[in-house]
């Protein structure tokens, strides 16, 4: 596998558990407790470094692994 890819799908695998924070945290607020806010806010905070990543360290690291005159 492409050292690339797989660092884009290491990159990207925790959306999906920022999606299960997300279900579990408004099933906290449905059913009355507070803490869900809680985990809701602690869903964002782990989505937004993830972007982060995604939009400025994965193509610096990918153009890093790419050889000169590939583009």
């Amino acid at each position: 596998m492409d050292p690339t890819k797989r660092l884009l799908f290491w990159l990207r695998i925790p959306y999906v558990a920022d999606a299960a924070l997300l279900l579990i945290g408004v099933g906290y607020l449905v059913s009355g407790d507070g803490v869900g806010w809680w985990v809701l806010l602690f869903a964002a905070v782990r989505a937004l470094i993830g972007t982060i990543a995604l939009v400025l360290i994965a193509p610096k690291a990918s153009a890093q692994r790419r050889k000169p005159g590939e583009g």
